[in-house]
């Protein structure tokens, strides 16, 4: 009985995939047709992220420590009362984007 049901699956799933596929043979709209947008097209030149407002932004490189969380070696997950250790890690280097007119605040958070 399961090996009929095995060939009888298996001749089922063979007929559903050698079928057509009348999907493919669907017309495609237009590409104005698809992109028609209400809104209007700003163009930004090269750079997407550069605006009127505030320019183009600068990147600045800042490096400072990370605070890193570790746990004592006697901690015993079960008991909640216990907090986490923190202690500061190594320097690493995070990039940070700036407004052109103002490049020192970009130390501010």
């Amino acid at each position: 009985m399961r090996s009929f049901l095995g060939i009888l699956a298996l001749a089922s799933s063979l007929t559903v995939s050698a079928a057509p596929s009348f999907a493919a043979d669907y017309a495609v709209q237009p590409v104005a047709a698809r992109h028609a947008t209400r809104e209007p097209f700003i163009n930004r030149g090269p750079n997407p992220y550069c605006g009127p407002r505030c320019g183009c932004p600068i990147v600045v490189h800042v490096r400072h420590r990370t605070l890193e969380r570790y746990y004592p070696s006697g901690f015993d997950p079960r008991t909640k009362n216990e907090d986490p250790n923190y202690a500061y890690g190594r320097v690493k280097t995070y990039v940070r984007f700036a407004h052109p007119a103002f490049p020192d605040r970009v130390l501010e958070y």
